[in-house]
Protein backbone atom coordinates (compact mmCIF):
# COMPACT_ATOMS: atom_id res chain seq x y z
CA UNK A 1 0.00 0.00 0.00
CA UNK A 2 1.36 3.42 -0.94
CA UNK A 3 2.04 6.15 1.61
CA UNK A 4 -0.78 8.27 0.23
CA UNK A 5 -3.31 5.42 0.51
CA UNK A 6 -2.18 4.63 4.06
CA UNK A 7 -2.55 8.31 4.96
CA UNK A 8 -6.09 8.39 3.57
CA UNK A 9 -7.02 5.22 5.46
CA UNK A 10 -5.60 6.62 8.70
CA UNK A 11 -7.51 9.85 8.17
CA UNK A 12 -10.77 7.95 7.62
CA UNK A 13 -10.30 5.90 10.83
CA UNK A 14 -9.47 9.06 12.76
CA UNK A 15 -12.59 10.77 11.41
CA UNK A 16 -14.81 7.83 12.42
CA UNK A 17 -13.35 7.81 15.96
CA UNK A 18 -13.73 11.57 16.24
CA UNK A 19 -17.40 11.39 15.26
CA UNK A 20 -18.37 8.33 17.31
CA UNK A 21 -16.21 9.08 20.35
CA UNK A 22 -14.26 6.58 22.47
CA UNK A 23 -15.99 3.58 24.02
CA UNK A 24 -16.65 4.00 27.73
CA UNK A 25 -16.64 1.17 30.26
CA UNK A 26 -18.92 3.29 32.45
CA UNK A 27 -21.75 3.32 29.92
CA UNK A 28 -23.92 0.25 30.37
CA UNK A 29 -27.18 -0.87 28.76
CA UNK A 30 -30.43 1.01 29.24
CA UNK A 31 -33.01 -1.02 31.12
CA UNK A 32 -36.70 -0.55 31.83
CA UNK A 33 -37.91 -2.60 34.78
CA UNK A 34 -41.65 -2.79 34.14
CA UNK A 35 -44.64 -3.74 36.29
CA UNK A 36 -42.64 -4.35 39.47
CA UNK A 37 -43.76 -3.26 42.89
CA UNK A 38 -41.19 -0.58 43.72
CA UNK A 39 -40.10 0.13 47.30
CA UNK A 40 -38.08 3.39 47.21
CA UNK A 41 -37.52 3.37 51.03
CA UNK A 42 -37.72 7.18 51.26
CA UNK A 43 -41.24 7.32 49.83
CA UNK A 44 -44.41 5.27 49.46
CA UNK A 45 -44.30 2.03 47.52
CA UNK A 46 -45.47 2.00 43.91
CA UNK A 47 -47.62 -1.09 43.39
CA UNK A 48 -47.15 -1.27 39.62
CA UNK A 49 -44.20 0.79 38.54
CA UNK A 50 -41.45 1.39 36.03
CA UNK A 51 -37.81 2.06 36.84
CA UNK A 52 -35.49 3.27 34.06
CA UNK A 53 -31.74 2.65 34.29
CA UNK A 54 -29.34 4.48 31.97
CA UNK A 55 -25.56 4.91 32.13
CA UNK A 56 -25.40 3.33 35.58
CA UNK A 57 -27.94 5.71 37.12
CA UNK A 58 -31.66 5.69 37.84
CA UNK A 59 -33.13 7.91 35.13
CA UNK A 60 -36.80 7.76 36.04
CA UNK A 61 -39.18 6.02 38.41
CA UNK A 62 -42.94 6.05 38.76
CA UNK A 63 -46.27 4.35 38.04
CA UNK A 64 -46.37 2.32 34.83
CA UNK A 65 -48.87 4.71 33.21
CA UNK A 66 -46.79 7.81 33.95
CA UNK A 67 -43.26 6.81 32.87
CA UNK A 68 -42.40 6.62 29.18
CA UNK A 69 -40.16 3.69 28.34
CA UNK A 70 -37.26 4.78 26.06
CA UNK A 71 -37.07 3.13 22.66
CA UNK A 72 -33.50 1.97 23.27
CA UNK A 73 -34.30 0.31 26.60
CA UNK A 74 -34.16 -3.42 27.19
CA UNK A 75 -37.48 -4.12 28.88
CA UNK A 76 -37.41 -6.44 31.87
CA UNK A 77 -40.90 -7.69 32.59
CA UNK A 78 -41.07 -7.75 36.40
CA UNK A 79 -44.68 -8.66 37.10
CA UNK A 80 -44.76 -10.35 40.51
CA UNK A 81 -41.33 -9.00 41.51
CA UNK A 82 -40.46 -6.34 44.09
CA UNK A 83 -37.71 -3.74 43.48
CA UNK A 84 -35.60 -2.51 46.38
CA UNK A 85 -32.43 -0.43 46.61
CA UNK A 86 -29.28 -2.53 46.95
CA UNK A 87 -28.36 -3.26 50.56
CA UNK A 88 -25.36 -1.57 52.18
CA UNK A 89 -23.08 -3.13 54.80
CA UNK A 90 -21.32 -0.26 56.55
CA UNK A 91 -18.53 -2.41 58.05
CA UNK A 92 -17.02 -5.65 56.76
CA UNK A 93 -13.72 -7.45 56.42
CA UNK A 94 -14.89 -8.90 53.10
CA UNK A 95 -12.38 -9.52 50.27
CA UNK A 96 -9.31 -9.00 52.46
CA UNK A 97 -6.21 -11.06 51.85
CA UNK A 98 -4.82 -11.13 55.39
CA UNK A 99 -6.33 -13.32 58.17
CA UNK A 100 -7.62 -11.77 61.36
CA UNK A 101 -5.12 -11.53 64.20
CA UNK A 102 -5.83 -12.94 67.65
CA UNK A 103 -6.59 -10.42 70.39
CA UNK A 104 -6.78 -10.22 74.16
CA UNK A 105 -8.71 -7.96 76.51
CA UNK A 106 -8.20 -6.26 79.85
CA UNK A 107 -9.29 -3.12 81.75
CA UNK A 108 -7.85 0.41 81.39
CA UNK A 109 -6.84 2.21 84.57
CA UNK A 110 -4.06 4.69 83.89
CA UNK A 111 -2.38 6.75 81.19
CA UNK A 112 1.12 5.60 80.32
CA UNK A 113 3.90 8.06 79.50
CA UNK A 114 4.30 9.18 75.91
CA UNK A 115 5.82 6.57 73.62
CA UNK A 116 8.68 7.59 71.40
CA UNK A 117 8.32 6.55 67.73
CA UNK A 118 10.71 3.65 68.19
CA UNK A 119 8.67 2.44 71.19
CA UNK A 120 5.30 2.46 69.46
CA UNK A 121 3.63 -0.81 68.51
CA UNK A 122 3.75 -1.53 64.80
CA UNK A 123 0.53 0.33 64.03
CA UNK A 124 -0.29 1.45 60.51
CA UNK A 125 -2.90 4.24 60.42
CA UNK A 126 -1.77 4.96 56.86
CA UNK A 127 -2.66 1.42 55.72
CA UNK A 128 -5.49 1.42 53.18
CA UNK A 129 -7.81 -1.57 52.96
CA UNK A 130 -7.82 -1.01 49.20
CA UNK A 131 -4.25 -2.31 49.06
CA UNK A 132 -5.31 -5.55 50.77
CA UNK A 133 -8.24 -6.36 48.49
CA UNK A 134 -8.33 -9.75 46.81
CA UNK A 135 -11.79 -9.90 45.20
CA UNK A 136 -13.17 -13.32 44.31
CA UNK A 137 -16.32 -14.18 42.40
CA UNK A 138 -17.44 -16.60 45.12
CA UNK A 139 -17.27 -13.95 47.85
CA UNK A 140 -19.00 -11.31 45.74
CA UNK A 141 -21.73 -13.69 44.54
CA UNK A 142 -22.39 -14.74 48.13
CA UNK A 143 -23.34 -11.16 49.04
CA UNK A 144 -25.11 -10.24 45.79
CA UNK A 145 -27.39 -13.28 46.12
CA UNK A 146 -28.89 -11.77 49.28
CA UNK A 147 -29.05 -8.26 47.81
CA UNK A 148 -25.94 -6.64 49.35
CA UNK A 149 -24.44 -4.45 46.63
CA UNK A 150 -22.24 -2.03 48.62
CA UNK A 151 -19.73 -2.72 51.40
CA UNK A 152 -17.33 -0.77 53.55
CA UNK A 153 -14.16 -2.86 53.85
CA UNK A 154 -11.79 -2.12 56.73
CA UNK A 155 -8.37 -3.51 57.72
CA UNK A 156 -8.66 -5.94 60.62
CA UNK A 157 -5.33 -6.05 62.46
CA UNK A 158 -3.96 -4.08 65.36
CA UNK A 159 -5.25 -1.18 67.43
CA UNK A 160 -5.10 1.63 64.88
CA UNK A 161 -5.99 -0.66 62.04
CA UNK A 162 -5.90 1.66 59.04
CA UNK A 163 -8.35 3.20 56.60
CA UNK A 164 -11.42 1.66 55.00
CA UNK A 165 -12.60 1.67 51.39
CA UNK A 166 -16.18 1.75 50.11
CA UNK A 167 -17.00 -0.64 47.26
CA UNK A 168 -19.80 -1.36 44.85
CA UNK A 169 -19.68 -5.12 44.23
CA UNK A 170 -19.67 -4.79 40.45
CA UNK A 171 -16.92 -7.21 39.41
CA UNK A 172 -13.69 -8.92 40.33
CA UNK A 173 -11.32 -5.99 39.76
CA UNK A 174 -10.77 -3.67 42.69
CA UNK A 175 -10.46 -0.32 40.90
CA UNK A 176 -13.91 -0.19 39.22
CA UNK A 177 -15.56 -1.13 42.51
CA UNK A 178 -14.31 1.90 44.46
CA UNK A 179 -16.94 4.44 45.48
CA UNK A 180 -14.75 6.25 48.01
CA UNK A 181 -11.21 5.77 49.29
CA UNK A 182 -10.30 6.26 52.06
CA UNK A 183 -13.48 6.49 54.10
CA UNK A 184 -12.57 6.33 57.78
CA UNK A 185 -9.84 5.44 60.26
CA UNK A 186 -10.59 2.23 62.16
CA UNK A 187 -9.67 1.61 65.78
CA UNK A 188 -10.03 -1.61 67.78
CA UNK A 189 -9.76 -1.97 71.55
CA UNK A 190 -7.31 -4.83 71.54
CA UNK A 191 -3.81 -5.47 72.85
CA UNK A 192 -0.58 -7.07 71.72
CA UNK A 193 1.15 -10.18 73.04
CA UNK A 194 4.65 -9.85 74.36
CA UNK A 195 4.98 -6.16 73.51
CA UNK A 196 3.49 -2.76 74.33
CA UNK A 197 0.58 -2.39 74.85
CA UNK A 198 0.08 -5.81 76.38
CA UNK A 199 -3.17 -4.90 78.17
CA UNK A 200 -6.16 -2.66 77.57
CA UNK A 201 -4.73 -0.24 80.13
CA UNK A 202 -1.84 0.26 77.75
CA UNK A 203 -4.13 0.36 74.72
CA UNK A 204 -6.14 3.27 76.12
CA UNK A 205 -2.90 5.04 77.05
CA UNK A 206 -1.49 4.47 73.58
CA UNK A 207 -4.60 5.78 71.83
CA UNK A 208 -4.85 8.90 73.96
CA UNK A 209 -1.18 9.67 73.60
CA UNK A 210 -1.33 9.13 69.84
CA UNK A 211 -4.16 11.65 69.48
CA UNK A 212 -2.38 14.15 71.75
CA UNK A 213 0.85 13.72 69.78
CA UNK A 214 -0.96 14.13 66.47
CA UNK A 215 -2.53 17.38 67.68
CA UNK A 216 0.85 18.72 68.82
CA UNK A 217 2.55 17.52 65.64
CA UNK A 218 -0.04 19.34 63.51
CA UNK A 219 0.44 22.53 65.52
CA UNK A 220 4.22 22.38 65.03
CA UNK A 221 3.85 21.79 61.30
CA UNK A 222 1.38 24.68 60.98
CA UNK A 223 3.66 27.03 62.91
CA UNK A 224 6.62 26.07 60.74
CA UNK A 225 4.65 26.80 57.55
CA UNK A 226 3.90 30.27 58.86
CA UNK A 227 7.49 31.05 59.77
CA UNK A 228 9.76 28.88 57.57
CA UNK A 229 12.84 31.08 57.85
CA UNK A 230 14.60 30.99 61.18
CA UNK A 231 12.75 28.00 62.63
CA UNK A 232 14.02 24.44 62.79
CA UNK A 233 11.98 22.16 60.58
CA UNK A 234 9.84 19.66 62.56
CA UNK A 235 10.80 16.04 61.93
CA UNK A 236 8.43 14.21 59.61
CA UNK A 237 6.52 11.37 61.32
CA UNK A 238 4.43 9.18 58.96
CA UNK A 239 2.45 7.71 61.88
CA UNK A 240 1.32 11.09 63.16
CA UNK A 241 0.94 12.48 59.65
CA UNK A 242 -1.68 9.79 58.96
CA UNK A 243 -3.57 10.66 62.17
CA UNK A 244 -3.71 14.43 61.64
CA UNK A 245 -6.72 14.47 59.25
CA UNK A 246 -8.77 12.58 61.82
CA UNK A 247 -7.74 14.70 64.78
CA UNK A 248 -7.64 18.15 63.16
CA UNK A 249 -9.82 17.91 60.04
CA UNK A 250 -12.37 15.70 61.80
CA UNK A 251 -12.52 13.01 59.16
CA UNK A 252 -14.50 9.95 60.32
CA UNK A 253 -13.09 7.56 62.93
CA UNK A 254 -14.83 4.21 63.47
CA UNK A 255 -14.34 2.51 66.83
CA UNK A 256 -14.81 -1.25 66.90
CA UNK A 257 -16.54 -1.89 70.21
CA UNK A 258 -16.50 -5.59 71.01
CA UNK A 259 -18.50 -5.32 74.26
CA UNK A 260 -20.24 -2.89 76.57
CA UNK A 261 -17.02 -1.64 78.16
CA UNK A 262 -15.57 -0.84 74.74
CA UNK A 263 -18.55 1.41 74.04
CA UNK A 264 -17.88 3.31 77.26
CA UNK A 265 -14.18 3.62 76.37
CA UNK A 266 -14.97 4.89 72.91
CA UNK A 267 -17.46 7.48 74.16
CA UNK A 268 -14.85 8.90 76.55
CA UNK A 269 -12.17 9.18 73.88
CA UNK A 270 -14.61 10.63 71.32
CA UNK A 271 -15.69 13.29 73.82
CA UNK A 272 -12.15 14.11 74.97
CA UNK A 273 -10.78 14.69 71.47
CA UNK A 274 -14.03 15.86 69.85
CA UNK A 275 -13.71 13.23 67.12
CA UNK A 276 -16.10 12.77 64.23
CA UNK A 277 -16.76 9.17 65.19
CA UNK A 278 -18.98 6.17 64.66
CA UNK A 279 -19.31 3.13 66.90
CA UNK A 280 -19.24 -0.24 65.17
CA UNK A 281 -19.78 -3.89 66.12
CA UNK A 282 -21.83 -2.78 69.14
CA UNK A 283 -23.55 -6.12 69.73
CA UNK A 284 -23.99 -5.12 73.39
CA UNK A 285 -25.33 -1.64 72.60
CA UNK A 286 -28.71 -2.45 74.18
CA UNK A 287 -26.98 -2.67 77.54
CA UNK A 288 -26.01 1.02 77.29
CA UNK A 289 -29.18 2.28 75.57
CA UNK A 290 -29.83 5.00 78.16
CA UNK A 291 -26.46 6.62 77.39
CA UNK A 292 -26.61 6.07 73.63
CA UNK A 293 -30.02 7.79 73.45
CA UNK A 294 -28.32 11.00 74.58
CA UNK A 295 -25.54 10.98 71.97
CA UNK A 296 -25.73 11.67 68.23
CA UNK A 297 -22.88 9.26 67.52
CA UNK A 298 -23.95 6.85 64.71
CA UNK A 299 -24.19 3.17 65.56
CA UNK A 300 -23.13 0.41 63.17
CA UNK A 301 -24.63 -2.73 64.69
CA UNK A 302 -23.28 -6.12 63.65
CA UNK A 303 -25.43 -9.05 62.61
CA UNK A 304 -22.84 -11.37 64.15
CA UNK A 305 -24.58 -12.63 67.28
CA UNK A 306 -21.65 -14.43 68.89
CA UNK A 307 -21.26 -13.07 72.44
CA UNK A 308 -17.87 -11.48 73.20
CA UNK A 309 -15.41 -13.55 75.21
CA UNK A 310 -15.80 -11.15 78.12
CA UNK A 311 -19.55 -11.79 78.34
CA UNK A 312 -21.02 -13.58 81.31
CA UNK A 313 -23.02 -15.61 78.78
CA UNK A 314 -19.78 -17.17 77.59
CA UNK A 315 -18.24 -17.79 81.00
CA UNK A 316 -21.17 -19.64 82.58
CA UNK A 317 -21.41 -22.70 80.39
CA UNK A 318 -22.14 -23.77 76.83
CA UNK A 319 -25.92 -23.87 77.25
CA UNK A 320 -26.08 -20.23 78.29
CA UNK A 321 -23.74 -19.23 75.46
CA UNK A 322 -25.98 -20.94 72.90
CA UNK A 323 -29.07 -19.31 74.40
CA UNK A 324 -27.40 -15.89 74.21
CA UNK A 325 -26.40 -16.41 70.58
CA UNK A 326 -29.85 -17.64 69.60
CA UNK A 327 -32.06 -15.26 71.63
CA UNK A 328 -30.35 -12.46 73.54
CA UNK A 329 -27.93 -10.94 71.02
CA UNK A 330 -30.34 -11.20 68.04
CA UNK A 331 -32.66 -8.90 70.04
CA UNK A 332 -30.01 -6.15 70.23
CA UNK A 333 -31.33 -4.24 67.18
CA UNK A 334 -34.98 -4.59 68.24
CA UNK A 335 -34.20 -3.27 71.72
CA UNK A 336 -32.40 -0.27 70.26
CA UNK A 337 -35.31 0.45 67.91
CA UNK A 338 -37.74 0.33 70.86
CA UNK A 339 -35.63 3.00 72.56
CA UNK A 340 -35.81 5.19 69.45
CA UNK A 341 -32.09 4.79 68.75
CA UNK A 342 -31.20 4.86 65.06
CA UNK A 343 -28.57 2.48 63.70
CA UNK A 344 -27.26 0.77 60.60
CA UNK A 345 -26.90 -2.99 60.45
CA UNK A 346 -23.59 -4.43 59.26
CA UNK A 347 -22.22 -7.81 58.26
CA UNK A 348 -19.07 -7.33 60.32
CA UNK A 349 -17.73 -10.74 61.38
CA UNK A 350 -19.79 -12.58 58.74
CA UNK A 351 -18.36 -13.20 55.28
CA UNK A 352 -21.00 -15.68 54.09
CA UNK A 353 -24.15 -14.27 52.55
CA UNK A 354 -26.37 -17.13 53.67
CA UNK A 355 -25.32 -16.59 57.29
CA UNK A 356 -26.03 -12.87 56.98
CA UNK A 357 -29.55 -13.46 55.67
CA UNK A 358 -30.23 -16.03 58.39
CA UNK A 359 -29.20 -13.51 61.04
CA UNK A 360 -31.30 -10.70 59.54
CA UNK A 361 -34.28 -13.04 59.80
CA UNK A 362 -33.30 -13.87 63.39
CA UNK A 363 -33.22 -10.16 64.28
CA UNK A 364 -36.70 -9.75 62.78
CA UNK A 365 -37.99 -12.75 64.72
CA UNK A 366 -36.54 -11.13 67.85
CA UNK A 367 -38.73 -8.05 67.34
CA UNK A 368 -37.08 -5.83 64.72
CA UNK A 369 -39.64 -4.74 62.13
CA UNK A 370 -38.97 -5.46 58.46
CA UNK A 371 -39.25 -1.74 57.74
CA UNK A 372 -36.60 -0.89 60.33
CA UNK A 373 -34.35 -3.68 59.05
CA UNK A 374 -34.64 -2.35 55.49
CA UNK A 375 -33.82 1.22 56.54
CA UNK A 376 -30.89 -0.05 58.62
CA UNK A 377 -29.42 -1.69 55.51
CA UNK A 378 -30.15 1.12 53.02
CA UNK A 379 -30.83 4.77 53.80
CA UNK A 380 -29.37 4.72 57.32
CA UNK A 381 -25.87 3.51 56.34
CA UNK A 382 -26.01 5.80 53.30
CA UNK A 383 -26.52 8.77 55.62
CA UNK A 384 -23.82 7.70 58.05
CA UNK A 385 -21.27 7.20 55.26
CA UNK A 386 -22.08 10.44 53.45
CA UNK A 387 -23.68 8.64 50.48
CA UNK A 388 -27.28 9.78 50.76
CA UNK A 389 -27.08 11.62 47.42
CA UNK A 390 -25.83 8.48 45.68
CA UNK A 391 -27.26 5.39 47.39
CA UNK A 392 -29.72 4.11 49.96
CA UNK A 393 -33.00 4.64 48.11
CA UNK A 394 -34.54 4.40 44.64
CA UNK A 395 -34.62 7.95 43.29
CA UNK A 396 -33.76 9.57 39.93
CA UNK A 397 -30.09 10.49 39.71
CA UNK A 398 -28.88 7.92 42.21
CA UNK A 399 -26.56 5.03 41.39
CA UNK A 400 -28.58 2.15 39.97
CA UNK A 401 -28.01 -0.47 42.63
CA UNK A 402 -31.31 -2.32 42.42
CA UNK A 403 -32.46 -5.75 43.54
CA UNK A 404 -35.55 -7.60 42.32
CA UNK A 405 -37.02 -10.21 44.63
CA UNK A 406 -39.69 -12.88 44.43
CA UNK A 407 -41.51 -12.14 47.65
CA UNK A 408 -40.89 -9.57 50.36
CA UNK A 409 -37.27 -9.00 51.23
CA UNK A 410 -36.07 -10.94 54.31
CA UNK A 411 -38.91 -13.51 54.19
CA UNK A 412 -37.59 -17.04 54.53
CA UNK A 413 -38.97 -18.21 51.18
CA UNK A 414 -37.99 -15.07 49.27
CA UNK A 415 -35.11 -15.17 46.83
CA UNK A 416 -33.28 -12.44 44.93
CA UNK A 417 -34.18 -12.80 41.26
CA UNK A 418 -32.00 -10.10 39.68
CA UNK A 419 -29.34 -7.67 40.86
CA UNK A 420 -28.15 -4.46 39.20
CA UNK A 421 -24.90 -2.91 40.39
CA UNK A 422 -23.88 0.41 38.84
CA UNK A 423 -26.71 -0.19 36.41
CA UNK A 424 -25.32 -3.46 35.08
CA UNK A 425 -27.33 -6.66 35.39
CA UNK A 426 -25.29 -9.11 37.42
CA UNK A 427 -25.43 -12.77 36.48
CA UNK A 428 -24.54 -15.36 39.11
Amino acid sequence: MSISKRSCLFGLVFLILAVSGPASADVGPTYAIKNAKIVPVTGPAIDKGVLIIRNGLIEAIGPVDKVTIPEDAEVIEAEGLIAYPGLISAHTNLLLEAPRAETSQGSPEFIAPAAAPQDRPSETPELCAFKLLKPTKAAIDSFLKIGVTTVLVAPNRGIIQGQSVLLNLNGEKAEPMVLKNPVALHINFTSARGTYPSSLMGTIAFLRQSFLDADYYAACQAQYQKVLKGMKRPEYDPFLEALVPYVKEKKPVIFQCNNLEDIKRALKIIDEFKLNALISHANEAWRDAAVLKKTPIPLLVTLDFRPPNSSRYVNQGEDLRKKAEAEIYPANAANLAKEGIKFALTTFGLNDGAAVLKNIQAAIKAGLSKEEALKALTIQPAQYLGLVQQLGSLEPGKIANVILTKGELFDEKTRVDKVFVDGVLWKF
